[in-house]
């Protein structure tokens, strides 16, 4: 991609020139790409990304008809060049959440335990959904957690006591504004 300056020949130009390049202009800027050829084949694995993709550009056009989420994604693209409200929204799209660290050394299996969960996202995880399974890997108990302003650690508090934690597991699902899910578990002992 070539970004063209103060050109008179080429500002403001889009379209194909010749078989190989493309213009197009972008917040004010021309830009000059190679254009994509449609004699290639496709893996499963880029075909299933050109999916995901078409899905990302579906999910960010609705986004743009709702007039709140296209006042947080233009927020979150800034004025950066080429970060619009659509391309931010597909960018939430594909990016998935990430569970960074589930800390499990102070649990003890009592009521009222809190279970810290570190959570990444490039926009914002809205859901954190917990289950703790026993050692026959049963649900003991699921439930929420939740995020008080100004902490950086989703907090699950147990409600339930445990007579060994031996063998129990924690499983942490979370989810962003788009739907995407990560989940990850981690053995407390």
């Amino acid at each position: 991609m070539a970004l063209i300056k103060e050109n008179d020949l080429t500002e403001g130009m889009s379209g194909k020139f010749g078989k190989k390049i493309v213009f197009r202009v972008v917040k004010g800027v021309t830009v000059a790409s190679r254009r994509s050829s449609s004699e290639k084949v496709y893996t499963e694995k880029q075909i299933a990304h050109q999916r995901r993709f078409q899905r990302a550009t579906q999910y960010a056009k609705a986004k743009m008809l709702d007039p709140d989420a296209k006042e947080l994604y233009t927020k979150m693209a800034g004025d950066k060049a080429f970060n619009t409200a659509f391309s931010a929204a597909v960018r939430d799209y594909l990016v998935t959440p990430t569970i960074l660290d589930i800390e499990v050394k102070d649990f003890k299996g009592t009521i009222g335990s809190i279970i810290p969960i570190r959570v990444s996202d490039n926009f914002k995880t809205v859901k954190v959904l917990v289950e703790i399974k026993g050692a026959d890997n049963t649900v003991v108990e699921s439930g929420e957690a939740s995020l008080t302003s100004g902490d950086v650690d989703w907090k699950y508090i147990t409600k339930q006591a445990l007579l060994s934690v031996d063998g129990v597991k924690i499983v942490v699902t979370a989810i962003d504004r788009p739907g995407n899910e990560t989940i990850q578990e981690k053995l407390v002992a």
